[in-house]
C-alpha cells in the first residue's frame, strides 16, 4: 500500500513538472515576442521620448552612454511601465494588438505581467539561484522564494533590493533586472518607501509602477 502511494505521489510530481515546463516554454515565447515587438513595431518618436525621460529620471546627461545594465533596465521599463503620449503602456498596446494570435495561456500570462511592478524586498538568503526574501516591512514570519528568469540575480542576505515577480505556473519568477540599493542609501530609500507604504496599497502599487525605476539613482554599482 505504501509503495503504491509513493508511486502515485511520484507520478503527480512528474505531471506537475511537465505542466511547469510547458508553461515555461509558453512564457519564454511570449517574452521573446514582446521584446521583438518593442524593437520592430514601437514608434521611434515614442522611443526617443522614453529615453529622454529615462535619463531625466536618473539625472543622466544627454551625452552619457548607458551601460549594459541601464540599457536592459530601459528596455524593460519602456515596455512594462512607461506611459506613452496617448496614456497607454506599450505592453498593454502589444496585448491589445496581438491578442487574437495569442493562446489562452499567453493571454493569462499577459494579464499577470500587466499587474507586475517593482517591489522592495529584504533578502534573507540565496541558494542555487533561489532567492528567499521578505517584503520590506515584513517581520520574517511569511517568507517568499523566487528564482530568476533569464537574468541572474547577484544579491546577498540583508540587502534591500527592488524586484519584479510573477507567478508562472507553480513557480514565482523574478522578471527582468533587479535594483540592488547601495548600503549608503538604504536608510534614505527605506524612509521614502515608508512614507508611500503608509498611504495604502493602491498608492504603493501606483508609486512603484510609475517611479520604481527612479531608484536606479541609488543602485549599488559593480
Amino acid at each position: 500500500m505504501n509503495g503504491r502511494r509513493a508511486e502515485f505521489l511520484i507520478d503527480l510530481q512528474k505531471i506537475k513538472a511537465q505542466k511547469q515546463k510547458k508553461i515555461n516554454d509558453i512564457f519564454a515565447d511570449l517574452y521573446e515576442w514582446m521584446f521583438i515587438y518593442l524593437q520592430t513595431e514601437t514608434n521611434l518618436r515614442e522611443k526617443v521620448r522614453a529615453k529622454q525621460l529615462f535619463r531625466h529620471k536618473l539625472d543622466l546627461n544627454k551625452e552619457e552612454v548607458l551601460d549594459n545594465d541601464l540599457q536592459v533596465h530601459l528596455e524593460h521599463w519602456l515596455l512594462l511601465d512607461y506611459v506613452t503620449v496617448a496614456g497607454s503602456r506599450l505592453f498593454d498596446i502589444f496585448v491589445r494588438t496581438k491578442q487574437e494570435k495569442m493562446s489562452k495561456e499567453m493571454l493569462e500570462l499577459s494579464g499577470i505581467l500587466m499587474l507586475m511592478h517593482f517591489e522592495p524586498v529584504k533578502v534573507i538568503g540565496v541558494e542555487k539561484e533561489v532567492v528567499t526574501y521578505d517584503t520590506l516591512f515584513g517581520d520574517n514570519t511569511d517568507l517568499f522564494q523566487a528564482s530568476p528568469f533569464l537574468f541572474s540575480v547577484d544579491v546577498r542576505p540583508e540587502q534591500l533590493v527592488l524586484i519584479r515577480t510573477a507567478t508562472i505556473g507553480f513557480e514565482r519568477k523574478i522578471i527582468g533586472p533587479s535594483i540592488v540599493i547601495d548600503p549608503s542609501f538604504e536608510s534614505e530609500v527605506a524612509g521614502i518607501f515608508k512614507d508611500v507604504h503608509d498611504q495604502g496599497y493602491h498608492v504603493w502599487r501606483r508609486y512603484f509602477k510609475e517611479y520604481g525605476i527612479d531608484m536606479l539613482k541609488y543602485r549599488k554599482k559593480t
